[in-house]
């Protein structure tokens, strides 16, 4: 009141305005102070009820990697963001009896009830946690829920979702999947390699050569990629070798990153004198894989080639093959006419000097 009284006591305008206004920006200043001070203090207070959490709850969980503990302390709800976030890191790391314990334990303090609540939270990240926790309880109550959630542009929400799916149902959910895994190029292709390593041989078999009879030419490249890191049928390697005599250069390059047998470095060898350079590429990369003694003529070859990739990838496949020694590319250094090839080979001798010190 007594600052008001002198705010109006003062009969210059100009000198009331402004006074007036540096007294708000005061009290602005003042009112940010405070809210610094009690988010520091709220921040501090959470860090510590974190702390205390996680030395009441690492043992116990630590404990179920061997046996269900006799005891076990009761789930206070600020334990709550700790519990779900240690509980989720252990499961990752265990499988068999520990995993089975672990979903006891889970039931036991009701962590299921604890993610419906965090499902429904603005915060992502326990909008996140909720999806990997329900998926491994295998709720079916969420199925729904998670189909939704699948559709979201959030590319990490949408392929947690689609691995909660995939851990409560596999099969049911890779029906759903499939054409998801063939539209969705913002997945990881190492994300979805783990989901299709979750369907059992001959299911993958057969949803993959559905995908292969739907898909369009511009989705082929992509289903192509995960045909080297999954476990596949001769069929699905016979369609690959079909693919591979075809003239779309991002197929060929597919196949060529897709091969992982003898008949697949066949198809690599027809490719090594491709007339685009990045085909050229792939294939030098997959000698480094797959070559034989026979391939070491054609590594060298590329190693002149004109774009500096190849020549590069070449010469480093030719150095990481088993059979190739540092004193057979000291020898061969000698042996070459070609500028190119001896300054990219003497780089590949350097570099595999340097790591072998």
């Amino acid at each position: 009141m007594a600052l008001f009284s002198a705010l109006n006591s003062i009969s210059d305008p100009v000198l009331f305005y402004l006074t007036a206004g540096v007294t708000a920006i005061s009290a602005l200043v003042v009112l940010m102070l405070i809210q610094v001070i009690v988010f520091r203090a709220l921040s501090a207070w959470r860090h510590r009820i974190d702390i205390r959490a996680r030395q009441l709850w690492r043992p116990v969980l630590a404990e179920m990697m061997l046996n269900y503990p006799q005891e076990v302390p009761p789930l206070k709800r600020a334990h709550h963001r700790v519990f779900v976030t240690e509980w989720n890191r252990l499961y990752s790391l265990v499988r068999g009896e520990a995993r089975a314990r672990l979903q006891i334990l889970a039931h036991h303090k009701q962590l299921d009830a604890i993610a419906h609540r965090y499902f429904s939270s603005r915060n992502m990240r326990y909008r996140l946690q909720a999806v990997v926790t329900l998926g491994r309880m295998q709720d079916f109550s969420v199925w729904d829920k998670l189909v939704d959630l699948v559709h979201e542009e959030h590319t990490i929400l949408s392929l947690s979702a689609a691995q909660a799916l995939v851990d409560i149902d596999s099969k049911a959910a890779m029906q759903f999947l499939l054409p998801h895994i063939m539209k969705r190029r913002d997945w990881p292709a190492a994300r979805v390699a783990m989901l299709l390593h979750s369907a059992e041989p001959q299911e993958l078999s057969e949803l993959m050569q559905r995908a292969f009879r739907l898909a369009t030419e511009d989705d082929i490249p992509h289903l192509l990629k995960f045909l080297g890191s999954s476990h596949f049928d001769p069929a699905l390697q016979q369609l690959c070798q079909q693919l591979g005599e075809s003239h779309d250069s991002r197929i060929i390059a597919a196949c060529i990153d897709a091969a992982n047998d003898a008949e697949g470095l066949q198809r690599v060898r027809k490719h090594a004198a491709h007339p685009q350079w990045f085909i050229r590429l792939h294939v030098a990369r997959a000698l480094g894989r797959l070559g034989t003694q026979d391939d070491i003529d054609t590594l060298i070859s590329l190693m002149s080639d004109p774009q500096w990739w190849v020549r590069y990838r070449s010469a480093q496949s030719l150095a990481s093959l088993p059979f190739v020694s540092l004193d057979y590319l000291k020898q061969l250094y000698h042996k070459l006419d070609d500028r190119y090839a001896r300054d990219i080979l003497q780089q590949a001798i350097s570099e595999q000097q340097w790591s072998a010190a």
